[in-house]
């Protein structure tokens, strides 16, 4: 897997959200190859790095690792953190109305080096079931951000209530770690937080703003002037009680090739970085190129539960990711992309 050690670089674990998929949940697999940068939110994908358009999640983790607590020293070394999500993402238009696009029930096991995993085999099922929803293993594909290497399994549903049917708010889901320190079973992980409540945060429409005025045409962005990103607050965001964790705010801009031309920074790696708090984020002037198509993403992550078992922190998230096409005026280059 590449590596991407430029902040500029930086995709959130919660964009590509297209990895392999939860076996045993029903409803649409997500091997998908829509190409679309909302299978990057919240992150690279599989066996690649950069934010490819191919999906259509942000999240939707590394960035999210970036703004870890550090797992205390002497823990199990076979997995630094594990992760469950409810993921909903939507494309926008140019009459700026949204469209869900999917809806993902993911899980994600998070590790330090790529020979970590070799020796280590995880399972997942839910509390008070014996049904086993995904395995891993050494020979999975896996992706590497911000220092760590993951592997991600996830399952499409047709909207947030197929995923809510499949697995209530109050669903806690158990993983179960072998490998060279032993095997683990680690608490249960809440779905919905302590509350049992499906916590995704409403969904925004992405606006644009450049000299001081709303931008009225998508496909005539000025590239040599500064582009200012906005989108709703973050109703209900701040700090998860209990924990040193804080809901999240992505901000991506890429272009055909995948290739990240801004982000809104990451916690640890930047010292002005978009946060819960925040509702705009601004592209420099130069940032992009004429004459070429990019999308802006944004995604809002609510962590609704977090706990440290046997050493490895495990956290649970509810979220979305809207993404909007657009194109920069004037001449493209001849090798630039046409869509």
């Amino acid at each position: 897997a590449q590596e991407a050690r430029d902040p500029k670089q930086i995709v959130p674990l919660v964009v590509e959200r297209h990895a392999r998929t939860l076996a045993d949940a029903p409803g649409r697999q997500v091997q998908k190859d829509r190409k679309s940068a909302l299978r990057r939110r919240h992150s690279p994908a599989i066996g690649g790095l950069v934010a490819s358009r191919r999906m259509k999640r942000a999240a939707i983790l590394l960035l999210c690792i970036m703004a870890a607590p550090a797992v205390r020293a002497g823990s199990a070394p076979d997995v630094t953190l594990t992760w469950v999500e409810k993921y909903l993402t939507y494309s926008q238009d140019h009459e700026d109305r949204l469209t869900l696009t999917d809806a993902h029930f993911l899980a994600e096991v998070i590790f330090d080096s790529d020979r970590d995993f070799d020796a280590v085999r995880a399972s997942l099922r839910k509390q008070g079931s014996g049904e086993v929803l995904a395995t891993y293993g050494g020979s999975d594909k896996r992706a590497f951000t911000n220092g760590y290497f993951y592997t991600r399994k996830t399952r499409s549903f047709d909207s947030l209530e197929a995923i809510d049917a499949r697995h209530p708010a109050d669903s806690a889901f158990v993983w179960t770690i072998t490998g060279p320190a032993g095997e683990f079973t680690l608490d249960p992980i809440r779905i919905g937080g302590p509350e049992g409540r499906t916590q995704v945060p409403k969904p925004s429409t992405i606006r644009l703003h450049q000299g001081g005025a709303a931008v009225r045409n998508y496909d005539a962005i000025d590239p040599a002037a500064p582009l200012t990103i906005s989108w709703d607050p973050f109703v209900g965001g701040g700090p998860l009680e209990g924990s040193e964790w804080s809901d999240l705010v992505f901000v991506l801009v890429s272009d055909c090739h995948g290739e990240v031309a801004h982000t809104g920074g990451a916690p640890g790696t930047d010292e002005d970085f978009v946060d819960y708090r925040d509702t705009s984020a601004t592209v420099p002037a130069g940032r992009l190129r004429p004459g070429e198509p990019y999308v802006v993403f944004i995604s809002q992550v609510n962590y609704v539960d977090f706990n440290e078992s046997h050493g490895i922190g495990q956290l649970a998230a509810n979220s979305f990711a809207t993404e909007l096409p657009v194109r920069t005026a004037g001449a493209a280059a001849p090798d630039a992309c046409a869509t």
